[in-house]
């Protein structure tokens, strides 16, 4: 009897070991996932109001109460507190950028220049032939043939560019160029040139016959301008450049951060076309999350932290 009482104790000993056990598991997993809940809700927490920074860009284009900015590079950064959460966005003219489709041939070439690519003739002769609706291939350019010769299951698209992602396709482009050019090229200005009040240092630099002191001389005074100290008008540059085409003022990249105090980060991206249609002021033409560093690292920030008024979707 002595032994099986025993034996009996020992079984509950056991039990209550494994019961622990069982209870300090369940603990752990409860805590873990309490942590991965509150983190999927601060990140849509974030996500929201990154999305909503870029409404409240909109509107501040759209209301009448605000006066024209002249410079829209993307280079001022606005800032605004929500609660507390930070918001940050900044607005840039789509016109600012080579327009894949109808930017002169001969910016293609420069622009690529501009961003340190030695082959920039053979890879701008094969951009031109992407987008040009002929089969002929241009000297060093590349048609259906030279695709299938490097063993790509696609030709040339002969038709206009849909988005600037579909660049990568072209034969001779590298990821590492293709990120160096993205931010200065775009499908939706529809000009011939690019506009120098958007226009990035690098674009500037790729006008023919633009001299580089002229630029640097440029660069300042729009960079006052958009800052705030200095309300004169910016000199011209090389006003009898074909290259050079003002803006229509339609349509913007806009890109958004949210930052929470939990850490939660998230930067939402945008391009907008405005329209003159009062029921519908705007479109979306790309509505994406951007990658974290997406301000880079030339951020003019700007203490604008007034709230202020607050493919086509």
């Amino acid at each position: 009897m002595k032994g099986d009482r025993g034996a009996a104790l020992l079984i509950v000993l056991w039990l209550l070991v494994l019961v622990s056990a069982l209870g300090v598991g369940m603990s752990g997993t409860t805590r873990t996932e309490s942590y991965l809940a509150r983190n999927l809700v601060e990140e849509a927490r974030a996500r929201h109001l990154a999305q909503a920074g870029v409404y409240h860009a909109i509107l501040t284009l759209l209301d009448p109460r605000e006066s024209p900015r002249p410079v829209l590079d993307g280079a001022e950064v606005h800032s605004l507190e929500l609660h507390d959460a930070k918001l940050r966005w900044r607005v840039r003219d789509e016109c600012g950028k080579l327009d894949l489709n109808t930017g002169w041939g001969g910016l293609v070439v420069a622009l690529l220049a501009a961003h340190g690519e030695e082959r920039a003739f053979e890879i701008g002769q094969a951009i031109l032939d992407w987008r040009d609706p002929d089969g002929r291939r241009r000297l060093h350019g590349a048609e259906d043939d030279d695709y299938a010769a490097a063993g790509l299951p696609y030709g040339a698209r002969d038709g206009l560019f849909e988005t600037i992602e579909e660049l990568q396709q072209v034969r001779g482009m590298t990821a590492g160029l293709y990120q160096r050019l993205a931010p200065d090229v775009t499908v939706d200005c529809l000009a011939a040139g690019v506009d120098p009040l958007a226009a990035s240092p690098v674009v500037l630099a790729s006008i023919p016959g633009l001299d580089p002191a002229a630029i640097d001389a440029f660069l300042r005074a729009r960079g006052a301008v958009a800052a705030g100290d200095r309300v004169a008008p910016i000199p011209a540059l090389g006003a009898r450049s074909r290259y050079l085409e003002a803006s229509p003022g339609q349509v913007y990249d806009i890109v958004s951060i949210a930052e929470l105090p939990s850490g939660a980060r998230v930067a939402w991206q945008a391009v907008v076309w405005l329209t003159d249609d009062p029921t519908r002021p705007f479109l979306f033409r790309s509505w994406h999350r951007a990658a974290a560093g997406v301000f880079g690292r030339d951020d003019r920030s700007a203490a604008s932290a007034n709230p202020g008024p607050g493919r086509p979707m």
